[in-house]
């Protein structure tokens, strides 16, 4: 039996990417259930209510494009209904590619939500080198970012996890991938199985980003650098206080 119940979002428009996917999946001995992405191209969402645009343009300088409102809708629509079953759960987006050893990922994934709430399956980037948490045998180990490396091509949520996310977006002003980095504010640690089993494969099509963002002026950059320099002192203020110890403290006496 899969260990993990498997979500792939895919919009309605975009049947191409979900039959890729899911003969991905069927390679692979795993089945997953389609979910219908929020296609902003369609209109407004009632989830669209909870998008603070002055809250976007003064910590961010710039609005959320209609596509990032969709892809936040999505996977907020995902969480809540995590919460609502009490499953754990793996979230894809289509634009995922699966490499070989996915699903002894997401075994190692189902051992460790039950600990931990939230772990990264993929990342857009690595930025700093990750601190090592535990290793996990058969070449894959536990680490901790202390910068978000961003995307939402794959991640496994617990229901204690998405209780976390969903208490910290009563309001909406970045993209959903910032909010998953900003463990500072909602306390879910920036937590990854590597080395990652999926890529980001959108074969040169983007159907979410129907258009580029605004250019900032001079005012609103100044104050998008105050806030990211303000976040990052939370950060480090939350990582001192959350040291690894107590992460690998909690691994070991589950063990």
């Amino acid at each position: 039996m899969q260990s993990l119940h498997i979500f792939a979002i895919n919009l309605d428009r975009a049947p191409d990417r979900w039959a890729r996917l899911s003969a991905e999946i069927d390679r692979l001995g795993l089945t997953a259930t389609r979910f219908p992405g929020v296609d902003a191209a369609q209109g407004a969402h009632p989830t669209f209510a909870r998008y603070d645009e002055a809250a976007s343009l003064r910590r961010r300088g710039v609005p959320l494009m209609p596509g990032e409102l969709g892809t936040f809708a999505s996977h907020f629509l995902l969480w809540e209904d995590i919460v609502r079953t009490n499953r754990p759960a793996v979230i894809l987006e289509d634009d995922a590619g699966l490499q070989p050893r996915f699903k002894k990922a997401v075994d190692l994934a189902h051992q460790l939500l039950p600990i931990f709430g939230f772990l990264r399956l993929a990342a857009l980037q690595q930025g700093r080198r990750p601190a090592l948490v535990a290793d996990l045998g058969e070449g894959f180990r536990l680490v901790r970012h202390n910068k978000g490396p961003g995307g939402t091509q794959a991640y496994a949520l617990a229901p204690e996890g998405a209780k976390r996310l969903l208490r910290d977006c009563e309001r909406w002003f970045e993209p959903v991938d910032d909010h998953l980095d900003a463990y500072w504010r909602h306390g879910q640690a920036a937590l990854a199985i590597e080395p990652y089993q999926v890529s980001h494969d959108d074969h040169g099509q983007t159907y979410a980003q129907a258009q580029r963002a605004a250019k900032r002026t001079p005012g609103q950059w100044l104050r998008r650098k105050a806030h990211r320099r303000w976040d990052r002192l939370l950060a480090y203020s939350w990582l001192a206080r959350h040291p690894l110890r107590d992460m690998q403290h909690r691994l070991q006496s589950q063990a």
